[in-house]
């Protein structure tokens, strides 16, 4: 069961402790306040919070265009690009010829276009 972020934050606020007055210097474990926000209490609200976040975002990815000028794919193709371009400076520096030049052997050497 997972409840959206608005219901956690009005539980969390309205569970919350009232700071005391006069706090005690050693406070044992049966003095404790009985309705204080624990850590297995956080941890379990955090463990739902990510829950419905991993709900929320496989939601919003099943919704929309797959295909298409979309922030996902323009985004992949922009990294892809700077791969290549990478790839591309790193091969001219490691043997010298220019990128139109390494594009005429790869074209040579596929036996696509005969250039020389």
């Amino acid at each position: 069961m997972s409840l959206p972020l608005i219901q956690y934050i009005r539980i969390i606020s309205t569970t919350s402790p009232s700071p005391s007055p006069s706090p005690s210097p050693s406070p044992s474990p049966s003095s404790l306040n009985s309705d204080a926000i624990t850590m297995e209490f956080q941890r379990q609200r955090a463990k739902e919070l990510q829950e419905y976040f991993k709900q929320k975002k496989m939601e919003d990815a099943n919704q929309g265009p797959f295909f298409g000028f979309i922030a996902k794919n323009e985004i992949s193709n922009g990294r892809w690009a700077m791969f290549g371009f990478a790839v591309g400076m790193l091969t001219e520096y490691a043997t010298g010829s220019d990128f139109v030049h390494q594009l005429k052997i790869l074209l040579s050497n596929f036996g696509i276009l005969d250039l020389e």
